[in-house]
């Protein structure tokens, strides 16, 4: 601190990083991973609760799931996505990187950015099989 201040200074930023994580904009191009759009149930789970969504998009990286259910940034939640009510694709665990609050002025649905945490190779394959050109013709 200095003498003329009650603060601390700034911390330090490195070049081109953002200050946190940010839903995607209409021209970001800092994706890791392709998105692929796809609706699929998935039932959230942590600290013994089960919250229901919809993946509206799913990349080698992660999800947005589509949900009032918003959980907090940086919480760690179990998923399993479903083909049908009765049938679970994958399972895995993710962090939720970013949230979108319900907006009555915008179209675009509340939910949550999930970065892929924890994929065994039977979920892992599910996901490349999703996202394999075949399966988008």
């Amino acid at each position: 601190m200095t003498p003329d201040s009650d603060r601390p200074p700034p911390s330090p930023r490195r070049p081109g990083r953002h200050a946190g994580p940010r839903p995607p904009t209409a021209s970001s191009d800092l994706r890791a991973h392709t998105r692929q759009a796809i609706e699929l149930d998935v039932g959230l789970g942590g600290a013994q609760h089960v919250y229901a969504g919809l993946v509206e998009n799913l990349s080698h990286g992660g999800a947005f799931v589509a949900t009032h259910l918003l959980r907090p940034v940086g919480e760690v939640v179990e998923l399993n996505v479903y083909v049908n009510e009765d049938d679970v694709l994958f399972r895995g665990l993710g962090e939720v990187r970013w949230i979108r609050k319900y907006n009555e002025k915008s179209h675009l649905p509340p939910g949550m950015g999930l970065k892929f945490l924890e994929l065994d190779a039977a979920a892992q394959s599910a996901v490349d099989q999703i996202l394999s050109p075949a399966a988008n013709r």
